[in-house]
């Protein structure tokens, strides 16, 4: 072996070496890195959850909403109201009190 050659191991030895420390630093940040995005994954859920419940709320107040247009459109045509709308209209009074 001559020094040329093992001038080249030598090389060749430092660029593994650096590699393997680059790919041991890259798997030392990973713990952190998960367990940062697990943070974020269940942020994010919780979101969700609270839009999901504020959805339904609006639905509920919408469907009041339209109940009540009802009942005002039928009073104004002289139409009496019928149980079933009656019984919705004090439901939607119920929930918002």
């Amino acid at each position: 072996m001559t020094c040329y050659d093992c001038e080249i191991l030598k090389e060749n030895a430092d660029a593994h070496i650096k590699e393997l420390k680059r790919r041991i630093s890259n798997l030392e940040d990973l713990p952190t890195i998960v367990s940062e995005n697990a943070d974020n994954i269940q942020h994010c859920y919780e979101l969700i959850y609270e839009l999901k419940d504020r959805i339904e709320e609006l639905i509920q107040e919408i469907n009041g909403l339209k109940l009540i247009q009802i009942i005002s459109l039928t009073q104004k045509s002289n139409q009496p109201i019928t149980e079933i709308e009656q019984k919705k209209l004090s439901e939607v009074k119920l929930k918002k009190f």
